[in-house]
């Protein structure tokens, strides 16, 4: 790739970072951006439409944290105010950011974990550990509604949701965050998780859309579509009384296991309603209904 001479700066790559294939973007991140910041690139966490992630290391103290880098430097700025000034436990925390060659940088801390998206490939959950995620993501997420802007977030689903090696999670990637303080844009968001006015032309957008989202990402969890035939098969039995189905402990294990299966589905049900006017409608009454599920 062609250099050119920039005065004092040096050398500055001079085809666009978005444009570039995979190893002149690690070139142009080590050159000309983290360069001077103390940060060494350690390896690529993921990539989307806009931007990439990237796992960098502290040359101070060797911390590790998720470096974000974005073309759409303005864009990337917004979700780094956002972030900046969130303080609740299922948000990663604010590093720093700068905009530099044209880009912009978003630091923030690194979480230790696998994301849902990868787990959900190999397995599936029960009901009681559906539920202890779905009210950690409902209480963050009822926190981000709560706030004088009244942020949603626009893109819950599991590739979104990191599971911690503690066992909590965390909701990463606030790209989509946007505020019904002002001027809200529709047309954001991921098919099968965002609620339907999020993906129109001028579609109404309130606090629904991430219960949406979030009863999509519980549905997933279960592994069946909630009110499907197959799912409501699997609620039952089977044929088989539950004095049949082994030791008392196991049975009644499995009896309060399908009685908490059966109140989720139609939670996820109530959530996940195509019209927002007969769905759920803010995170509140989601934590009220899980919390009344006896696991």
């Amino acid at each position: 790739m062609a250099l050119c001479p920039a005065g004092r700066k040096g050398l500055v790559w001079m085809a666009e970072y978005d444009r570039l294939e995979r190893r002149g973007r690690e070139n142009y991140l080590d050159r000309a951006v983290l360069s001077g910041r103390g940060y060494l690139r350690r390896g690529l966490l993921g990539t989307g439409a806009f931007s990439d992630v990237y796992c960098v290391e502290s040359a101070v103290d060797g911390r590790k944290y998720a470096c974000k880098v974005s073309a759409k430097a303005e864009m990337l700025e917004r979700e780094a105010k956002v972030l900046e000034g969130l303080r609740h436990p299922l948000y990663p925390d604010f590093g720093a950011f700068w905009r530099q060659e044209g880009l912009g940088i978003l630091i923030r801390e690194y979480v230790e974990g696998s994301s849902l998206e990868e787990m959900l490939e190999r397995r599936h959950f029960s009901a009681a550990q559906t539920i202890r995620w779905g009210l950690e993501l409902a209480a963050g997420l009822g926190y981000l509604h709560g706030l004088p802007q009244r942020f949603l977030f626009r893109d819950v689903k599991p590739a979104n949701v990191i599971v911690r090696q503690d066992g909590r999670v965390k909701l990463i990637d606030l790209g989509c965050v946007c505020s019904l303080a002002g001027e809200v844009s529709s047309r954001a968001g991921s098919p099968g998780f965002a609620a339907p006015e999020q993906l129109r032309e001028g579609g109404a957008l309130s606090a629904s859309c991430d219960v949406y989202g979030l009863g999509k990402t519980l549905e997933a969890m279960l592994g069946e579509a909630c009110g499907s035939r197959e799912h409501a098969a699997g609620l039952r039995p089977r044929g088989k009384s539950i004095k049949r189905l082994g030791k008392p402990e196991k049975s009644w294990r499995m009896l309060e296991e399908l009685r908490a299966r059966r109140r989720l589905s139609h939670i996820i049900r109530a959530c996940t309603m195509e019209e927002a006017e007969q769905r759920v409608a803010d995170m509140g009454n989601v934590l009220r209904q899980l919390e009344q599920i006896e696991i």
